[in-house]
Formats: structure tokens, sequence, C-alpha cells
């Protein structure tokens, strides 16, 4: 009987190519495909101007000064005027027009003699556009700050946009209270009405002046009496500002018709003489 059984084939195997026998193409590979900006400029000036106004501006808008956070809160966003020269150029009219400027820094770690404010730091371009100041009064009441120096290096003289003036005042240190811890009863209230008629007459456009305080401030005490004095005198219109609500009840609006009048009475003395 015949073996009909049969030895199996080894399957059959393809070798890989040795390395030898690889061939590397020489043909650069297509460089990739980037994606094509997207045209910022040939959209409207007003889209433009709201779509700038949504990245450098927060909602709360905090009053711009000399603080050591500020490389927390501004920095990001100014950022932004180092992408082209036309897109700085729309940036910066933007963030310096929409933000509120301290004229004085009120943190104690910038209190030095060599000190410069701010605004004595900012390019003209910059402060050509700037649009509101705000002075806080009440700070370092006992010993005013060295740099707290109205003169020609403040730059207030190029702030040829800047129509409101925001006063806010955190003490009187003419109220009784301070008795025995102030120099003199009239000396801050005399330094901060100097320093405010020094302002107004630099601001070449200045219109308005917003009176705000905290709650312990007496709307009719020495401080804010000298102030509203000062203003009608450089003929300036007087608003209030949100923190005291000053001007909503029917004696704060009377009393406001009474400085109107007294501020009318004072201009036309002026120009009669």
């Amino acid at each position: 009987m015949s073996d009909s059984s049969e030895t199996p084939e080894a399957p059959s195997t393809t070798l890989l190519p040795s390395v030898e026998q690889l061939h590397i193409s020489e043909t650069p590979l297509p460089p990739p495909t980037l994606p094509k900006p997207f045209p910022f400029f040939l959209i409207p000036p007003e889209l433009r101007s709201r779509i700038l106004s949504l990245l450098l501006c927060p909602n709360s808008r905090p009053t711009v000064d000399l603080s050591d956070i500020n490389h927390l809160t501004s920095t990001s966003r100014l950022n932004y005027f180092l992408v082209s020269k036309r897109f700085g150029y729309e940036a910066y009219h933007i963030f310096y027009s929409s933000h509120t400027f301290r004229i004085f820094q009120i943190d104690s770690r910038f209190y030095g003699k060599r000190t410069l404010p701010l605004l004595a730091r900012l390019p003209v371009h910059y402060l050509n556009v700037i649009t509101s100041l705000e002075l806080r009064l009440g700070v370092a009441w006992s010993k005013p700050p060295k740099p707290w120096v109205v003169n020609e290096g403040l730059g207030l003289e190029d702030c040829q946009n800047v129509r409101t003036l925001k006063i806010f005042v955190e003490v009187d240190p003419s109220s009784p209270v301070f008795k025995g811890y102030r120099l003199e009863h009239d000396f801050y209230t005399d330094f901060c009405g100097v320093i405010l008629r020094q302002i107004t007459e630099r601001l070449p456009v200045l219109e308005t002046v917003e009176y705000d305080a905290y709650p312990s401030v007496d709307r009719n005490g020495a401080l804010m009496t000298r102030l509203i004095d000062e203003t009608n005198k450089g003929k300036k219109r007087i608003i209030w500002g949100r923190e005291r609500n000053w001007g909503d009840s029917l004696g704060d609006k009377m009393e406001m018709a009474r400085e109107r009048a007294r501020a009318k009475a004072n201009a036309q003395g002026v120009n009669g003489s």
C-alpha cells in the first residue's frame, strides 16, 4: 500500500528589503498649509473698535495708577499694541480713551521724591487721547507726598481731550475727629484747593468735575466747600458720583441750584470787571 501522505510545503515568505536597497526620495515635502489671516482691517471701523474694546477694556474698567500689580492687570492687554503698527495705533486709542488715569499715585511705595507720577511717564501721543482723569484726596493728609506737584513735567497741557476730572475724597482732616492729629486746621484744605486750581488751569478743554467721597465726608465741610468754590471759580460744571449719591434728595438739588447761582454770579462779576 503506497503512502499517499505528502510532505507539506513550507509557506512562501517575502523578505523585506535590506537597508542598502531602500531608496529615500530627495523630493522635499510640500510645506504645511497655513490658515489665511483674518482680514481685520477690512471690517468696518465701528466693529473694529468694538472688538478692541472687548479685548482691552474689562467691564469694571478700574482707574489706572502706578501699582506693583500692573503687570497682572494691564500688561497682557498692552501686548496687543505690539501686533503691528496699525493695530497698535487703533489699540492704544481705545485703551487710553476708555480708562480713567490717576493724576497722582496713592500707593505709598511710590512716594519717593524722584518717583514720577504716571502721567509724567506717558508719551505725548498717549496723553493726547486720554479723556478722563482722577484726583484722589485724603491720602497721606498729614504729610502730602513729594511727587504731588503740578508742573509742566506732569503733562496736563498735552491732555487735549480730557473733559472730565473725577475727584474722590477719602477723608476731610478739617473734621473735629482729626483735632490733635493735623498740623493746622486749614493746612490740607488749602493744599487741596491749590492743587485743584492748578490742575483745572492746565487742562485745556476741561468741562466737568465729578465729586464723590466716602460716607464720613461731609459735603458741607471745609474741604468740600473749598473744592466746590475752586470749581465754580474755574467755571466748570459739577456732577456727583455714585458712592454718596449726592444730588438725589430735594435738599441736595436746592443746594446745587444755589451753587449754580453762585457760579453764575462769580462769572458775571469776572466778566464785568
